[in-house]
């Protein structure tokens, strides 16, 4: 079951509102939910837990693959 994310406050992934949306679009093929948590823990990585950002995008990656969203 594909499952979309249509509230746009609740998609999490991009900077801003032209990478949010092609990054959205990008990730519509896949699953749309497991992605969105991925780029949340990624931000939580770096903003709250003060990980190197190389390191965040090592997990961001991981998480993409684990949860076979790319």
């Amino acid at each position: 079951m594909l499952i979309h994310i249509t509230n746009i406050n609740a998609w999490k992934c991009g900077i801003g509102p032209i990478s949010g949306a092609i990054s959205y679009v990008v990730a519509i093929p896949g699953n749309l939910v497991g992605v969105n948590r991925c780029c949340v823990e990624h931000d939580d990585l770096i903003d709250k837990m003060h990980i190197d950002r190389k390191e965040a995008d090592r997990v961001f990656c991981q998480c993409l693959s684990d949860n076979g969203s790319w």
